[in-house]
């Protein structure tokens, strides 16, 4: 049975939601605490697209990169990447794993490597720190991206769940 109107509108209000409390726990709680700030909505836009598929994925990934530009990181190209982000998990989970946290930690475990890999050679090309300390920087970003992203998913999937999933296979 297709999704009305009212179950659409509920659904992306309860994403959007999401997608504002973990900005607020991403930047408001775990910003200023002495650790390596963890990169969430990258993660979100994942579940959103291994959750509700590729489509889905791309337009959330598009919103969840305007926040995280909002909140300065890399400017409008972090739309275009989250965007890219969530489509590729969505046709990942769409054709290639499957449609469970099993996926989502698989396409959350490329995008935060892939993630860290562009931002260590994009600094290493400008020259703005040597590799050690570029090193002793995103080791335990990684690692405290890859502690939240269960929490993460469960985020998402608590939307897809209770509200109803607008891909169907």
């Amino acid at each position: 049975m297709p999704m009305t109107r009212h179950d659409i509108i509920l659904k992306w209000t309860s994403y959007l939601a999401a997608m504002a409390v973990v900005a607020v726990v991403n930047y408001y709680v775990l910003g200023p605490l002495p650790i390596a700030l963890p990169l969430l909505l990258p993660i979100l836009a994942v579940a959103g697209g291994t959750l509700e598929g590729a489509s889905f994925g791309a337009v959330y990934g598009g919103v969840c990169g305007a926040a995280m530009s909002s909140l300065g990181h890399l400017g409008p190209a972090c739309i275009a990447l989250l965007s890219l982000i969530g489509w590729g998990a969505g046709l990942a989970a769409q054709y290639v794993l499957r449609r469970d946290v099993w996926g989502h930690l698989i396409c959350s475990v490329i995008t935060v490597l892939a993630w860290e890999l562009g931002s260590l050679a994009l600094h290493l090309l400008a020259r703005t720190a040597p590799l050690p300390v570029l090193l002793r920087v995103a080791g335990p970003e990684l690692l405290w991206t890859l502690v939240f992203i269960l929490p993460v998913y469960w985020t998402g999937r608590f939307c897809c769940v209770n509200y109803g999933r607008i891909y169907h296979e």
